[in-house]
């Protein structure tokens, strides 16, 4: 049941209709169960999985409270720590693990490989993981108290805006609004009204355009060089940020509807200077995640190494990240990519300071912004590759054979679709700049008359039915 299927439509207004029917004590189980639905519908065995995960964590918090004994509160800890991390990384990573380790086997020919497994993986586990975690880091910190309701704790993993793929969500922050009634508010609706369809036109006008070129050369890579390589080269970045922010748009909105905010991902990415800035501004629920369990507690353990203890917890953040994505040596080095990146500006800080002072203020703003965009681009070449040869490929064939002219592979499918998306996101860029700026233009939308307000909501609503034949799918629900 996509965001952008009829039957989400449906789901979502009935939904709304009961939620606000019942008394306000009976809509946090309304919630969990109508998320309990959302999974079933996805796969029926799922929701078993989901429950028994929620009891296991649920449990877990409760007990690092009651266990007066430090060793046993220690050992409890760390048991769910490892089971949690064990449950994703079996199902996610163990095939990998075996694909690798029957590599080596090969140089043996006398040495049988190991079978695959014939498993299915869950899905959102990396999202709901990644939660049950910092919650059950926190308690054991002492910064949090467990919540006692497992109603409450079940739907933190559950709740469908945020299952399939994000954000990242913290328990301290989706805990506290489930404590106070949660009432009928017209600005709810209105406000995740407008976030859900500007996230659905983000996706399926811009982002499912610009997909087919995308995965066409992925899918084939071999077969292009020069142009279309270095066209997609760019596009890509747009395809993703449109596909992942306009699916957040569309989860935040609807959590909206039901009273609830969840935290936002994306802050103007393209108008980073530097990669550091980038990943503050890009994915944040889970850059700020790893950075506030895996690297601020790593510095802080080791501190006594100084700067080697930052740049290793650097390379283990963002192997941590790129490993999140999928079971992939391209994942691997995406991840290892970034922390060259932040490694190196961490080292050449003050000489880059040195050398900007000296010139004009905006060639620096646009030259860091442009650097740190092209950088993103090279990366995303091995986050779209299907192995580290398509990547490698892609790359030394980027200026080979080189023709300005898309003909001859069936690389843009509609042009006229293709020219709409890259339109329509300039107006998205633009859109940005300003609040970049620090122009309120949502603000200044709504003060508009209702006629005004209307026709924009009915030109997107036109423009995203006509375009709504178009690939359906999101790109970070296979993570």
């Amino acid at each position: 049941m996509l965001f952008n299927s009829f039957y989400y439509f449906l789901f979502l207004g009935m939904l709304l209709v009961i939620y606000y029917a019942v008394q306000y004590r009976f809509r946090n189980l309304i919630l969990l169960l109508a998320s309990l639905f959302f999974i079933g519908y996805i796969a029926p065995q799922l929701i078993i999985f989901t429950l028994l995960f929620s009891v296991l964590n649920y449990f877990t918090g409760l007990g690092l409270v009651a266990i007066k004994t430090k060793q046993k509160r220690k050992r409890l800890f760390w048991f769910a720590v490892y089971l949690d991390i064990g449950i994703l990384a079996f199902y996610k990573y163990i095939n990998f693990i075996f694909e690798n380790i029957n590599v080596v086997l090969g140089l043996f020919p006398s040495q049988p490989e190991i079978p695959y497994l014939s498993i299915i993986i869950p899905v959102g586990i990396s999202y709901y993981t990644f939660q049950a975690l910092g919650y059950i880091i926190r308690i054991n910190r002492g910064s949090e108290q467990p919540e006692k309701n497992f109603i409450k704790f079940a739907l933190y993993l559950t709740f469908f805006p945020k299952f399939l793929a994000g954000p990242v969500e913290r328990s301290n922050h989706f805990f506290p609004q489930l404590q106070k009634p949660i009432l009928f508010n017209s600005e709810n609706l209105s406000a995740g009204g407008r976030l859900f369809l500007w996230g659905l036109f983000k996706k399926v006008v811009i982002g499912n355009n610009l997909a087919a070129p995308v995965m066409t050369v992925y899918g084939d890579v071999h077969e292009y060089s020069g142009f279309p390589l270095l066209m997609v080269f760019i596009v890509q970045v747009i395809h993703l940020y449109c596909d992942f922010s306009g699916y957040t748009d569309m989860a935040l909105g609807s959590a909206r509807l039901f009273g609830i905010n969840l935290a936002d991902n994306f802050n103007r990415p393209f108008f980073a200077k530097n990669v550091g800035e980038f990943w503050r501004r890009w994915h944040m629920s889970l850059s700020s995640w790893c950075n506030d369990f895996i690297f601020s507690p790593f510095i802080v353990k080791y501190r006594k190494m100084g700067q080697k203890a930052a740049i290793i917890g650097i390379f283990l953040t963002f192997f941590v990240i790129g490993i999140w994505h999928g079971a992939n040596w391209t994942f691997v080095v995406l991840g290892i990519l970034q922390g060259i990146a932040i490694s190196y500006e961490f080292y050449t800080k003050r000489k880059r300071i040195q050398i900007a002072s000296k010139l004009p203020a905006k060639f620096v703003t646009f030259t860091s912004r442009l650097i740190t965009f092209v950088f993103f681009c090279f990366t995303l070449v091995f986050f779209n590759s299907q192995n580290i040869s398509d990547a490698a490929y892609f790359i030394t064939h980027l200026f080979s054979n080189f023709e300005l002219k898309m003909t001859g592979h069936g690389l843009v499918y509609e042009k006229l679709n293709f020219g709409i998306a890259l339109a329509a996101f300039l107006v998205l860029f633009i859109i940005e700049y300003y609040q970049e700026k620090g122009v309120d233009l949502a603000k200044w939308f709504l003060n508009r008359s209702r006629i005004i307000r209307w026709s924009g909501y009915y030109l997107l609503i036109i423009m995203i039915y006509y375009f709504s034949s178009s690939d359906s799918t999101f790109v970070y629900l296979k993570f």
